[in-house]
């Protein structure tokens, strides 16, 4: 093996260790017990498969969307508790009648999801006091306010993932920003939201019917023991 060659096996390898180590260090800005949170779209992991979020027009302190076109199902649910909001037809943005959205949960009534993935847009000198919070199908929460720290967190249009760990789904997201109503500005565009893994919650009677059959097995069970 001549010199050259080597110095050129050499220079390969160490190209592979630095993607490597660049391919590992792009990954979520939080990692949560329930889900995990990621920024921009450079850093979102891959093999999503999102459906679009299309909305319905509407004034009011809850907007619907439905999945994957304007008249799929299920629903997808846009609420505040503090703003009306303000939505136009499509894969559009909402905003609230004040100017400044700063609480909306968005769930999939009826349904569980896997991730969710939006933009808010910040206006110009914000207080950038962004909060997310992931609520569990069991009820355990996870947030994330430190948003701002990062260096790719602009003025302007942000790009979010929120994930959902492995062995967990979502029953619902919240976007707060406690200042995002006042005149210097804040959270003011919820925009271009996707969402995937949706699935049903079960019934009480599938539940009970689920246990009553995993009672049966067990009777079975004991019986060719004996």
């Amino acid at each position: 093996m001549n010199m050259q060659f080597r110095k050129s096996c050499f220079a390969a390898a160490a190209a592979l260790m630095l993607c490597a180590g660049a391919a590992s260090a792009a990954g979520p800005v939080y990692t949560g017990t329930y889900a995990d949170m990621y920024l921009k779209q450079t850093t979102f992991p891959t093999g999503l498969n999102e459906q679009m979020v299309f909305l319905d027009s509407g004034l009011s302190s809850t907007i619907t969307g439905h999945a994957g076109s304007q008249t799929g199902t299920p629903l997808v649910m846009f609420s505040s508790t503090t703003d009306i909001l303000d939505a136009a037809n499509g894969f559009a943005t909402i905003k609230a009648q004040d100017g400044y959205i700063n609480n909306i949960t968005i769930t999939a009534p009826g349904y569980w999801f896997e991730d969710l993935i939006f933009s808010v847009n910040l206006t110009p000198n914000s207080n950038s006091d962004l909060s997310v919070t992931a609520k569990d199908k069991t009820g355990g929460t996870d947030s994330y306010a430190s948003w701002t720290t990062l260096g790719d967190w602009v003025n302007g249009e942000n790009r979010i993932l929120v994930l959902s760990t492995p062995g967990n789904l979502m029953q619902s997201v919240t976007i707060n920003s406690q200042l995002g109503f006042e005149s210097v500005g804040g959270l003011d565009q919820l925009k271009q939201t996707e969402i995937s893994g949706i699935t049903p919650v079960p019934e009480p009677e599938t539940y009970a019917m689920l246990l009553a059959g995993l009672g049966l097995v067990g009777f079975a069970a004991r019986r060719k023991l004996s």
